[in-house]
């Protein structure tokens, strides 16, 4: 699903690429990065998280958006070179070979996506085994998402719950969680491997 103006200027702020920058790094520190060759951003938007494991990681680097303006803005604040590539896909039906990835990251892209169950199995086809996923959205409480789920049919509603009972329906394997009350919502900060 495509933002609206007002999405994107919250998520295209440079104090916005910042933080996610210095999520992605605190995780990779704790994980073997080395080992890490390939990896997927999904919701790239302007690029900064992916040119960030490009450079700093050495790591060849796929950042994808469904928004095709996203895409083109990474392509100018990031250029594109032999370890950072960008593309426009959906994170639904994703147009990857199975196991292609080491490392796929995801932050604030699940909320957009009505179908966010699809995207699970997505990833999951397209990391390697023993790959990472580094997951972060926001999560409503469950009475509230239940209630709300009928309205919302344009935006993914969910629980901590559903998303840790999709991940590990699916054979993935929590590492690390943190949770952060954020107004109305809870934002959550998961590692997940895929184990089988």
């Amino acid at each position: 699903m495509e933002m609206t103006r007002f999405e994107k200027w919250l998520v295209n702020r440079n104090k916005k690429a910042e933080r996610n920058i210095a999520r992605v790094r605190q995780r990779l520190a704790e994980l073997p990065s080395a080992a890490i060759k390939d990896a997927l951003e999904l919701g790239c938007g302007i690029g900064s998280v992916a040119a960030f494991l490009s450079e700093t990681y050495q790591m060849q680097v796929l950042g994808t958006d469904y928004d095709q303006n996203q895409i083109q803005i990474a392509r100018k604040r990031h250029p594109e070179n032999e370890r950072l590539t960008y593309q426009v896909e959906d994170a639904t039906h994703l147009s990857f070979q199975d196991a292609s990835f080491d490392l796929v990251i995801s932050q604030n892209v699940f909320h957009h996506l009505p179908q966010w169950q699809t995207a699970v199995l997505e990833i999951k086809r397209v990391l390697r085994p023993r790959g990472f996923l580094l997951w972060l959205d926001l999560t409503l409480p469950k009475p509230v998402a239940r209630l709300f789920q009928p309205l919302f049919k344009r935006h993914g509603l969910y629980c901590l719950a559903d998303v840790k009972y999709e991940f590990e329906k699916q054979g993935f394997k929590q590492l690390f969680h943190e949770r952060r009350t954020h107004g109305f919502f809870f934002q959550n900060h998961l590692v997940w491997q895929k184990v089988r």
